[in-house]
């Protein structure tokens, strides 16, 4: 039984079949193009349940990729995608995220690695769905879903990316594995209050502390708009800004 079907967006001639025949060994369907027009035009014809695409292709590149399908109506634009490239400029991995990418994956890598993330990408989006469905119709959308997860195995960045893209209302406590806590309010997708320990922070600070934490689990619980403090803070913007002033400290270390 099929597990899904990719599409596997690829201009090397050795690397996109390599990947698919592991996708395919793990019961997957998959279609492989060497060029990003093609690409696009094949993931608005198959929906596939993930896209895996290089950031080097022939023709364009993987971020024009990833910013057409989010910027395309209807279901492709929420399709789960991983960009793959040789990504050390920390300048290009931010674009990655900014364009639509969930994760951003450096080479080299191996193809269990991208096998897992796709995996993990695909059972979130599909907790989601299924969370939505069950909702009475007249919830509201930010009641639709909660969800939880291993941070080993899905970025907490792309799950906030994801958070403010849906406007979802409710909280993300992020445990690490050192047994420090933190819990992140949203109001329709943007930064109500941060904490960390029970201590009120800033979200940026908030976030250069959660996103350095490579173990641990998160959850989120939907809430009713009326009862969470007003937006005060772009999701988007402030995760990029932790993770740009993260790669400078490193840098400098």
């Amino acid at each position: 039984m099929s597990r899904g079907r990719i599409l596997v967006i690829e201009g090397d001639e050795w690397m996109g079949p390599l990947l698919a025949r592991e996708l395919k060994e793990k019961s997957f369907e998959v279609d492989v193009c060497a060029e990003a027009r093609e690409g696009f035009q094949k993931a608005c014809e198959t929906m596939p349940d993930c896209v895996v695409c290089s950031v080097d292709l022939p023709d364009i590149d993987g971020f024009w990729v990833a910013r057409r399908m989010r910027t395309e109506g209807g279901t492709v634009a929420k399709t789960p995608i991983v960009l793959l490239g040789d990504l050390a400029d920390k300048e290009a991995r931010i674009q990655g995220l900014q364009v639509g990418a969930d994760v951003v994956l450096e080479r080299p890598v191996t193809n269990a690695e991208i096998v897992a993330q796709v995996e993990a990408l695909i059972a979130m989006a599909r907790r989601m769905s299924r969370s939505a469905t069950d909702a009475p119709d007249e919830q509201a959308p930010s009641l639709a879903a909660a969800f939880r997860g291993d941070l080993s195995t899905f970025p907490l960045a792309s799950v906030l990316m994801m958070l403010e893209m849906e406007r979802r209302t409710g909280t993300l406590e992020v445990l690490a594995g050192s047994g420090q806590r933190a819990l992140l309010t949203l109001t329709s997708g943007l930064f109500g209050n941060t904490e960390v320990n029970d201590n009120p922070r800033p979200a940026l600070d908030v976030l250069r502390e959660v996103l350095s934490w490579r173990t641990g689990r998160f959850a989120f619980r939907p809430r009713d708009v009326g009862s969470m403090p007003p937006p005060r803070g772009s999701v988007g913007a402030l995760v990029l800004e932790a993770m740009r002033l993260e790669d400078e400290r490193n840098a400098a270390s």
